[in-house]
């Protein structure tokens, strides 16, 4: 099991555990909000599939993104991340334009980026609090393609050692462990602008409270952060 050592420890090990809780509870609010006829009934069937089985996606790769690093198998966990984040951006562009739903199903060369830039030209689109999730994406896409080795190579010596095993052995550096720490918060950004895309308006009284217990918990760790 995964847990921080390194300064604020416990404080980032309940946000750690608060989120564990988050992505558990919303991918069960996230399924059923899809099955919903009401809620989808503009959607034709297959279209209703695409987006269910994307947001599926993105729980799974989340789900083992957290397994892996419980492990200490920080690569794998990174190219899951990296996946999520990925259909993330999908999702938006398919869930926010009938259209680009349409070409998705119908065109093999669809292009997400294309799709983004023209989105952008919207500001309902574009990322909020100055957080970007292609930006955080093309991050972990550079670490795992070992582009920024420079960065990597520090975080994964351990006491003057670099643990030859396949996981990063019993306990993370801790230059590793502040990566994580950022690796997670905006992984909770991340998510937390995808599930915005799911309206809930009072429906689920126990998802608001969740989401607002893990919001504060956030707003304390930009507080103790900033």
């Amino acid at each position: 099991m995964f847990k921080f050592t390194i300064e604020n420890s416990d404080f980032l090990n309940d946000f750690y555990k608060l989120f564990k809780g988050y992505v558990r509870s919303m991918y069960g609010f996230t399924t059923q909000y899809l099955i919903e006829p009401t809620l989808m009934e503009e959607y034709k069937e297959q279209e209703q599939l695409t987006l269910i089985l994307i947001n599926k996606s993105v729980y799974q790769n989340i789900f083992n993104m957290m397994a892996q690093l419980d492990n200490n198998m920080v690569f794998s966990s990174l190219s899951c991340l990296e996946n999520a984040l990925y259909n993330i951006r999908l999702y938006k562009v398919l869930k926010t334009n009938r259209n680009n739903l349409y070409k998705y199903m119908t065109d093999e060369y669809f292009d997400l980026r294309r799709c983004e830039e023209i989105a952008d030209k919207n500001t309902d689109f574009k990322d909020k609090n100055e957080f970007s999730i292609k930006d955080f994406y093309k991050e972990i896409k550079k670490t795992n393609r070992f582009q920024n080795i420079k960065e990597i190579l520090p975080a994964q010596i351990n006491d003057g050692h670099l643990y030859m095993g396949l996981s990063n052995g019993n306990e993370l550096s801790e230059g590793l462990q502040d990566k994580i720490r950022g690796y997670i918060i905006s992984m909770y950004r991340a998510l937390s602008s995808h599930n915005e895309l799911f309206f809930n308006g009072g429906i689920d009284k126990d998802i608001e409270e969740i989401e607002g217990k893990i919001y504060r918990k956030f707003m304390d760790y930009i507080r103790l952060y900033a």
